[in-house]
């Protein structure tokens, strides 16, 4: 997201976020416990996604000034929220071996293969492309581009990222020129449109995961001045063009959430792991939320 976008959603934000309060410990809604993640330093928030790995503790979560966070949840007997701990940051690097910065280093969404490869999603216009990094501090390597990449809008490009179970990854803008959404798969060295999602109710899709079950999971944002709203949607394999609500958040009942994660907590059970970019702003905040989806 640029910097002018980011400028305007925190501005237009201002009337709801002095409501919110400023307790640090986990906020109840009437849909999921909330909780702040407060951190500090230059580098901190801007969360455009995060991945879970499957003991529901361990997490990276990618900024949008191309800064990888590793960590670690701490949870309570219920499994809620209750502290977050960070081991290491690191600066995501160009494939020249040079620190990301800038509109460069609009790094958006995030994937993990089965060989521990991490994938990025970067929007902004010309720049938009998907890289590959062995390790955190390696040189990145750039994928073939779809021909559509360089034509997207800077400010609505690629911002979901997913890998499914035979490590293809899958991706789609967050505007489109129409009435749904182009799918797009990485196989084979090269990417293929293999559906078109359908646009409803004015929601975009900001975040993506596969969850234990094959299924791929939206993370979808709708914003109308002055607040925000969320929605969770499923996308059955062979079916994605028939998009399923599963959770959507009343405007303002939270804040500008991004990136999601599916694993599964202790009973078996599907749960979604949002998290919110703050924008960088003051009246904003980095919100950690979790909804059980079945």
């Amino acid at each position: 997201m640029s910097h002018s976008r980011r400028q305007f959603l925190a501005l237009s934000a201002v009337a709801l976020f002095p409501l919110a309060g400023s307790a640090q410990e986990p906020r109840p809604t009437d849909m999921a416990p909330v909780y702040v993640w407060r951190g500090s330093g230059r580098t901190f928030g801007g969360f455009s996604a995060i991945h879970l790995y499957p003991n529901g503790l361990d997490f990276i979560a990618l900024s949008d000034r191309a800064y990888l966070y590793f960590g670690r949840l701490q949870r309570d007997e219920s499994e809620r929220i209750i502290g977050v701990t960070t081991h290491s940051i690191h600066q995501l690097r160009h494939s020249d071996g040079s620190f990301l910065s800038g509109p460069r280093g609009d790094s958006e969404g995030i994937a993990l293969g089965p060989d521990g490869t991490i994938y990025i999603a970067f929007e902004g216009a010309r720049r938009t492309r998907v890289a590959a990094y062995d390790t955190p501090d390696s040189p990145a390597r750039i994928l073939p581009r779809h021909p559509d990449f360089r034509d997207m809008p800077g400010n609505g490009a690629l911002e979901a990222l997913a890998i499914d179970a035979q490590g293809r990854l899958y991706t789609l803008p967050e505007e489109s020129p129409s009435d749904s959404f182009p799918l797009y798969r990485f196989a084979q060295n090269r990417w293929e449109i293999i559906s078109h999602v359908p646009e409803r109710d004015g929601f975009a899709p900001v975040g993506a995961d596969f969850g234990p079950d094959g299924n791929l999971y939206l993370l979808e944002r709708r914003f109308r001045i002055p607040s925000f709203a969320t929605r969770i949607s499923r996308l059955r394999p062979g079916r994605w063009d028939r998009p399923e609500t599963l959770i959507e958040t009343a405007p303002g009942m939270l804040d500008n959430h991004e990136g999601i994660s599916i694993t599964l907590n202790r009973a078996g059970r599907l749960r979604a792991t949002i998290i919110s970019d703050d924008n960088r702003f003051f009246l904003q905040r980095t919100e950690i939320v979790e909804f059980l989806l079945d």
